[in-house]
């Protein structure tokens, strides 16, 4: 484990809060991204115009944030939560993009690796070293794909606001639906959301 790969990877414990095998994917994610992209250096100039689609909920995601500066809240990180170790790094300034994926018998690979290893405190610890230091072509598949970015999803002020007709709240970035003349959020179009009203008012 080289000093600077440790150095990020202890950037990215700090976020998620614990050592994981996770974190050592996240970033080795997140260092090949940005290679096949071109950026050194991700939180200053030349990563404002990175967008990541990640496409699982889990571990990784907290260390591509760290690696990068990327966030959602900047909108430079799409959630589209498909249950996969693998994110789209694209550069939306030329529209390069490259898709990083986990390779399916990766871990299989990894524990071979670990129990070649010896002077490991446990298993876990060999385990995390296997997965930082076997051959990047054992780990991931690297594919260059593309992904048109839509100008409403870019980061940066909205580029629309309008009100909900039924229930009366904001919608940004043009995620309203419309049709006969309406004007709705997504919730009271589909009549389904993923949480349930309780009539009455909250006690303070």
């Amino acid at each position: 484990m080289n000093r600077d790969f440790k150095a990020l990877l202890e950037m990215a414990v700090r976020l998620h809060g614990h050592l994981c095998g996770g974190q050592v994917i996240g970033v080795r994610m997140a260092l090949a991204g940005l290679r096949e992209l071109g950026i050194k250096e991700p939180k200053g100039k030349e990563g404002k115009d990175l967008v990541i689609f990640v496409e699982i909920d889990r571990c990784p995601v907290d260390a591509i944030i760290a690696v990068t500066g990327r966030t959602p809240g900047r909108r430079s990180i799409k959630m589209m939560d498909y249950g996969k170790q693998a994110a789209t790094f694209v550069d939306a300034r030329t529209s390069k993009a490259v898709r990083v994926s986990v390779k399916a018998d990766a871990f299989e690979k990894a524990g071979q690796v670990a129990r070649t290893l010896t002077g490991m405190k446990d298993e876990k610890h060999a385990q995390i070293e296997a997965l930082a230091t076997m051959a990047e072509q054992d780990l991931l598949s690297i594919r260059r794909v593309s992904v048109a970015v839509r100008p409403q999803d870019l980061p940066g002020e909205p580029l629309e606001t309008c009100v909900c007709q039924k229930c009366g709240e904001a919608i940004k970035d043009m995620r309203q639906v419309g049709g006969n003349g309406s004007v709705l959020c997504k919730p009271c179009a589909v009549g389904d959301c993923y949480y349930k009203e309780i009539p009455g008012d909250i006690d303070n």
